[in-house]
């Protein structure tokens, strides 16, 4: 299954992507910061979660959105179109993993989409390894 994937707001999609490439994205953003080991492995499985959340609507698009909002917290927003359902909140247990994982989280539907946005923050002085 191949969903058409979104770096950043005001780029074009170049090329329809997978779920596994989408993933591979994900890890160059956090490669490519300086960010701490805990947060980049966070923003990768909330990256998974938020693509699962978005297969399970149905989606007709997929986006992945990373976004440095302080130097210390990233924003990690999944969007997508519908296209024959009405848009799911997450399932009870991806609820409650988002809520482990992520800083903060919230689920959005307006009109033909949806979007699952996270938060993770990564403190300096965390005592973890950069990337």
């Amino acid at each position: 299954m191949s969903n058409h994937v979104h770096e950043t707001e005001g780029e074009e999609a170049v090329e329809l992507l997978t779920p596994d490439q989408a993933m591979s994205q994900v890890r160059a953003w956090t490669d490519s910061r300086v960010v701490g080991d805990r947060a980049a492995n966070r923003l990768e499985v909330l990256a998974a979660f938020g693509v699962h959340v978005a297969i399970s609507n149905l989606p007709g698009e997929i986006w992945v959105k990373l976004a440095w909002r302080t130097p210390t917290r990233v924003e990690l927003s999944t969007g997508w179109t519908l296209t024959s359902m009405p848009a799911a909140e997450p399932e009870p247990y991806v609820a409650e993993k988002l809520t482990d994982l992520a800083s903060g989280w919230s689920f959005h539907h307006r009109g033909g989409s949806a979007s699952l946005v996270c938060e993770v923050e990564d403190p300096p002085g965390s005592g973890e390894p950069q990337r």
